[in-house]
């Protein structure tokens, strides 16, 4: 063993430059590797905390219409799960969940909170949020009673004890029974509050209790130990039908619920209405292709590298043959020799992901402390995945090697393996297989960036520019509204502010509210978002409207108004069946207790990202205390006096409310934050693939150079000239690069035509897609071979003849 390590200590250091390729490209694509893998697991261990995570499932639900049209959303009823408690006892605990925002006092403190639920007694029994301070056992045995995060107990009482002390929400006031640890990263809850949920129901007059068409309400359920979830979904349909038929018969759509693992919830779920924060399996699936592509790229290096210096090695093996050494020794020499390589290279690769994590980290806009590696399982099995790749890729040459024949190889100082064809199958097979990876991932790579494009310079059909938004939080009643008015009249009178207009909702983001409606004398619902606005939203944000007129002094919508004028969408008229959208102008629809007439149509416009289609929209004249959104089109060069203003007029008016605002162009393009946090970090790998292959396609071409110098040399004397030269040296690769993008181009058009589906916009894969990927691998591999092709085509050839 100590011979056989001397032996690989000398030849790495007397053919420096080969080592360093080979242990530089390994540990490069180990590193890479490392870095992808580590971040899947992060993603995939989003709810691993909760200690009953394998019996804990959500119930979304599914509501289709008659005309086999579906809509899935996240939350459910509130009816439902004392409904699941009493029909199905392989259930042990259900929790609804009601999400709330507004402004929360205490004292001088005031703060707007967006992570406010109300939350059945249950919640502890289920989920796995520890107490950390006040009362274990049932932190909500008052209906005032109420639960914060550590992070927000420091955020309003600073180092003092929270527990006992009071938090005013909504007018009213709440004791703090409980302290919980902030939820972890890897949550997909997130709260900062939690209050009674039986408050809620003593707020709503029992409907957040009884209410089997209410669906805002996010249901968990604990099976029992050795329930089959399957078993339990499938009697769904009957309590539907026993719960809702009646209503699922006058209103003609079909109600279906689910059962939803708590663990494919950040990564899996499609639903609507989910929590923020959501990650992509589709995306996470084509990083793991593309880590895979550069361990296999870094592997195939070492074989080929290998291989094409057995030659220099044919004397070694044919001396210690002769000495007596079996096939068997040699195997293991060489196999030692590669264990040696691959371990220096496994560290390098390690020490390289290590002190690039924190690098990593803010790409992905991670914590560095979630994407350290917890345990020793992420070790093992990496290092294990590590050596069986070594092995593999280390017994061809070792075969290779220990075959070669004592008297030939002595002769010569170099031999033929296993046939000359044979040997450069493989080898040409391995540089295919590479050029496939690369133009596979700079395919992907490309496909990701010109959607993103598309996405980002489409036009909406809506002015989002030049919009500042205010954010009103708190809930405004009948003393504040004189205020708010003059709040919108005060902001109106700057000259940098063209326009002020008034919304529940603005583009960017889901419209939050829907509702079922019915043409006049119908029997189906179709369920349609709710966009409340004012008279000045539609010219404000240029929509059009195709037919009718717009809200002019209409009377706002409120308990007290049995008729109410609307505007709806072209894809809402679509969905009520008229084929011609304007005929649905004069029309009247109902929504529960509501007539509605059609007074005009607004020309659809993307209210949110390209990934989605148009939504069935109704615009309703809002009241005061709907609007939660204060938007002001700007025409100014002095941005900073506008903004000054704003807040000055603001904090004037609306004093107890916290000034909050952001401008609509960013807002909008956060949705587009995960595409272009994923198109960068394929990038940035594929940029890596490509280096390691191209340090592979170096050195290879070096040592082909190197071996056919006499060759070259006497092609010159013969009068070849220095193009002919060079043709002759990168021709072959060009033929490798052909064989591959055959293989590679269809590969990589299933791919991004798989992952293109998934937006209801997209790009067309034109010839770009055919000629761009291949164009990239053929500049990039003849700027790695040229230079070194020129060098052997100018050379002297006495150098290379002399010795003959």
């Amino acid at each position: 063993m100590k011979n056989y390590y001397k032996t690989a200590w000398r030849n790495l250091t007397r053919n420096k430059i080969f080592s360093v390729i080979n242990i530089l490209g390994l540990s490069l694509g180990i590193a890479a590797f490392l870095m992808i893998v580590n971040y899947l697991r992060f993603e995939n261990s989003f709810d691993d905390f909760h200690t009953k995570k394998e019996r804990i499932f959500r119930i979304p639900m599914a509501v289709a219409e008659k005309d086999g049209k579906e809509q899935t959303f996240a939350f459910t009823y509130p009816a439902l799960a004392p409904a699941l408690l009493k029909d199905f006892p392989e259930i042990e605990e259900a929790v609804r969940l009601r999400r709330r925002s507004g402004i929360v006092r205490s004292g001088e403190q005031r703060f707007s909170e967006g992570g406010i639920y109300y939350a059945d007694a249950s919640f502890f029994k289920i989920f796995t949020f520890p107490i950390i301070n006040g009362v274990s056992t049932n932190p909500f045995s008052g209906l005032n009673d109420a639960v914060i995060t550590a992070s927000t107990a420091k955020k309003y009482f600073g180092n003092e004890n929270a527990v006992g002390k009071t938090l005013n929400y909504n007018n009213e006031d709440y004791i703090i029974k409980a302290v919980v640890a902030d939820p972890p990263t890897a949550s997909h809850l997130d709260f900062d509050i939690l209050l009674n949920y039986e408050k809620y129901i003593a707020e709503t007059g029992g409907r957040a209790n009884t209410s089997w068409g209410w669906s805002d309400f996010y249901t968990y359920v604990l099976l029992k130990s050795g329930t089959n979830p399957k078993a339990v979904e499938a009697r769904f349909p009957a309590m539907a039908q026993r719960y809702m038929g009646d209503d699922m018969k006058a209103s003609g759509y079909q109600v279906s619920f689910h059962l939803q693992p708590i663990k494919e919830i950040h990564l899996k779920s499609k639903y609507d209405y989910e929590f923020a924060g959501n990650g992509n399996f589709a995306y996470l699936k084509y990083l793991i292709i593309a880590a895979f592509f550069i361990l296999f790229i870094a592997w195939i290096n070492y074989v080929n590298l290998s291989t094409a210096y057995s030659i220099d090695r044919a004397k070694e093996v044919g001396v210690r043959k002769v000495i007596g050494a079996g096939k068997s020794k040699l195997v293991f020499q060489f196999l030692s020799e590669s264990l040696f390589i691959n371990i220096a290279a496994v560290c390098i690769g390690i020490f390289i992901f290590l002190v690039a994590l924190p690098y990593f980290a803010l790409l992905v806009s991670r914590p560095v402390i979630d994407l350290q590696v917890p345990g020793w399982q992420f070790w093992f099995y990496s290092i294990l995945l590590f050596l069986i790749g070594t092995t593999i890729a280390a017994f061809y040459p070792a075969f290779i090697l220990s075959s070669f024949q004592p008297i030939q190889s002595l002769k010569s100082g170099r031999t033929y393996i296993g046939g000359k064809s044979g040997k450069n199958l493989l080898r040409q097979s391995l540089v295919v297989f590479q050029f496939v990876a690369a133009i596979v991932l700079i395919a992907g790579a490309t496909g990701f960036y010109k959607q993103l494009r598309f996405m980002q310079g489409r036009d909406l059909g809506v002015k989002i520019e030049q919009t500042l938004v205010l954010r009103q939080t708190g809930n405004i009643d009948s003393s504040k509204i004189p205020s708010f008015n003059a709040l919108i009249n005060e902001l109106s009178t700057h000259p940098g502010v063209e326009s002020v207009t008034l919304s529940s909702s603005v583009p960017g983001g889901e419209v939050g509210g829907s509702s079922g409606f019915r043409l006049k004398n119908s029997d189906v619902d179709k369920r349609c978002r709710l966009l409340g606005i004012d008279n000045k939203f539609i010219p404000a944000y240029g929509l059009t409207v195709l037919n009718g007129r717009n809200f002019t002094t209409d009377k706002p919508y409120s308990d007290s108004v049995t008729k109410v004028n609307i505007l709806v969408n072209e894809t809402a008229a679509k969905v009520f069946g008229f084929q011609n959208p304007a005929d649905i102008v004069g029309r009247e629809l109902q929504s529960g207790n509501f007539n509605c007439l059609v007074i005009g149509l607004v020309k659809d416009y993307h209210q949110e990202s390209l990934e989605y289609a148009f939504d069935p929209t109704v615009f309703y004249p809002a009241a005061e205390n709907d609007f939660e959104n204060v938007s002001l089109k700007l025409n100014t060069s002095n941005l900073s006096g506008v903004m000054n203003f704003t807040e000055a007029t603001w904090k004037k008016n609306f004093a107890d409310y916290p000034y909050q605002f952001f401008f609509l162009d960013e807002y909008f393009n956060q949705q587009y934050h995960n595409d272009r946090k994923f198109s960068t970090v394929l990038w940035i790998f594929t940029f890596i693939a490509i280096v390691i292959a191209c340090l592979g396609l170096f050195a290879l071409s070096l040592f082909t150079i190197a071996k056919r110098s006499k060759e070259i040399s006497i092609r010159k004397v013969l009068g070849a000239s220095i193009v002919q030269l060079t043709k002759l040296i990168t021709l072959d690769y060009f033929k490798l690069i052909a064989v591959a993008s055959l293989v590679a181009i269809p590969l990589a058009y299933l791919m991004v035509s798989n992952w293109l589906e998934k937006y209801e916009f997209h790009i067309n894969i034109g010839i770009w897609f055919l000629i761009l990927p291949v164009a990239a691998i053929s500049a990039i591999a003849l700027i790695t071979v040229l230079w070194q092709s020129l060098r052997a085509a100018v050379m002297n050839p006495v150098k290379a003849l002399k010795s003959e």
